[in-house]
């Protein structure tokens, strides 16, 4: 059998990158802000000032920032950066390197860089570079080599996975300020580490029969309780003075995410478990399966939530639950939900509006449906409209509690009949601008029975599990035998 992992840049969020180039669609357009936001998805609104959109560019310098700004406030990325970032066993890591990585996560990633987190999206990036020297030095030794055509391979299935040309990944992460040899070196890297644990353990870890057997029968056994499947990002606490370091980094990393930064993505840069190649999944998970803490903190949670820091053993943990299945004999009922057709059904809405002048051209008009419809397919929840919203400078975020829908305009009223519980309606132009409206109210779970997996999925999911474990002692040897120095 063969370990595999797919690479977690084929699950890269791009919406931000997307996002850059259109946030100056407004202004391009000349449009104007409305005055009463709300009142646009009912009526028409009236003008207000025009607001500039950011200018897309490179990498924050830490220092050369502009003086004005308020706390929470989003930086602009610029400047030009020399010198180094970080030596590790005689290898130069340089500021510039530290500088594109930092921009390609962010232009990934979703994430809003501020002041308040600038420095500590960089330390982390910082530290996965650091890990990623260590990797390839290793490579090296055992002459491990990822081919241009491997490289290539991953590139383009990141562009199938994201419904992408690789040229327009390349464009649009450019316009952010990422050069292709950027992006090419991180895949790369990671195909690498693969290779090298693959080539290292590969054929020491048989899974017998046996073994398949006695998880076989504890999964009869908890046929009786829920299962999950989970998402993990995880960081490991090597050494005792590490503690305080560690949990503000975790704690910088949820918060990232619940800023709309997205999971996967950010489970690929900063988790140190082998799962982030595959942007931190670890399958189905029976309740019990895992150590007490996390199970508790699943048991908790809905699916599309995340849990919050866990300290458990080895270092800290996130867990994202992305769906659940209930015990075997659960009685499964049909879901009720409000009909979006419904006239008489109140609905939570929130919208987003892409202002643009009743006069816009077509140019204009078709970049702001580009625009919204990307939004749209990204969005996972009302609350992730806020930050939409603050990184499309231009663009106006409003709560339309819960209106009458006999009051609504008859485009939105269409519109919103196709819709489901938590879901965008497609776009439409108004009086305003180009509408995006989502319902808020959130779709009831879908239960599911528990199904036994497969002797081979049980097969595979066991020599996943063993290589993990192998992984993570091989990088933490590498990280205690190295000498790492910070600038």
């Amino acid at each position: 059998m063969s370990y595999r992992m797919n690479s977690l840049l084929r699950t890269l969020c791009l919406a931000s990158v997307a996002f850059g180039p259109m946030a100056a669609v407004a202004q391009d357009a000349g449009a104007p802000a409305p005055g009463n936001p709300a009142a646009a998805a009912v009526a028409p609104a009236a003008a207000a000032p025009q607001t500039a959109a950011p200018v897309a560019g490179a990498p924050i310098v830490p220092g050369t920032e502009p003086d004005a700004g308020k706390p929470g406030e989003q930086v602009i990325i610029t400047g030009n950066t020399t010198g180094v970032a970080a030596i590790v066993n005689d290898f130069v890591i340089s500021n510039y390197d530290l500088d594109q990585r930092t921009a390609l996560f962010v232009a990934t990633s979703g994430v809003r860089t501020t002041r308040e987190n600038l420095t500590q999206i960089r330390a982390q990036v910082l530290r996965s570079l650091v890990d990623e020297v260590l990797e390839l030095k290793e490579a090296q030794k055992h002459k491990i080599i990822v081919s241009k055509a491997e490289v290539d391979k991953a590139l383009q299935s990141i562009a199938e996975d994201n419904k992408l040309t690789v040229d327009k990944i390349l464009e649009t992460i450019g316009r952010a300020g990422v050069t292709g040899v950027t992006f090419r070196q991180q895949i790369n890297a990671q195909l690498t580490w693969q290779k090298l644990v693959s080539a290292k353990y590969g054929s020491d870890i048989q899974v017998s029969e046996q073994q398949v057997d006695e998880v076989l029968n504890r999964l009869k056994a908890g046929g009786d309780k829920p299962q999950f499947l989970v998402s993990e990002i995880f960081v490991a606490v090597d050494r005792p003075e590490d503690e305080t370091t560690i949990k503000v980094s975790i704690d910088q990393i949820a918060q990232q995410i619940g800023q709309g930064a997205a999971f996967q993505t950010v489970a690929g840069q900063f988790s140190q478990s082998p799962s982030a190649a595959d942007g931190g999944d670890i399958g189905w998970v029976v309740q019990g399966q895992l150590a007490d803490d996390l199970d508790h903190a699943l048991a908790d949670i809905r699916p599309g939530q995340i849990t919050k820091p866990i300290r458990a053993e080895g270092g800290y943990y996130i867990l994202q639950l992305r769906d659940r299945r209930e015990p075997i004999g659960t009685k499964i009922e049909e879901p009720k939900t409000a009909a979006a057709g419904d006239a008489d059904a109140a609905i939570p809405l929130d919208r987003l509006l892409i202002p643009l002048p009743p006069n816009a051209d077509a140019s204009i008009r078709d970049r702001a449906l580009m625009l919204a419809n990307n939004v749209k397919m990204q969005v996972r929840a009302c609350s992730d409209l806020p930050a939409v919203a603050m990184q499309l400078q231009g663009t106006v975020y409003t709560k339309l509690g819960t209106p009458n829908p006999k009051d609504l305009s008859p485009d939105l009223r269409a519109a919103l009949a196709k819709a489901g519980p938590g879901e965008a309606a497609e776009p439409f132009f108004s009086p305003a601008g180009l509408e995006l409206i989502m319902r808020c109210d959130e779709a009831p779970p879908k239960l599911v029975a528990f199904e036994l997996p497969s002797r081979a999925e049980l097969q595979q999911q066991l020599f996943v599990q063993q290589m993990g474990l192998y992984a993570k002692s091989y990088l933490r040897d590498l990280r205690r035998d190295a000498v790492v120095e910070t600038r």
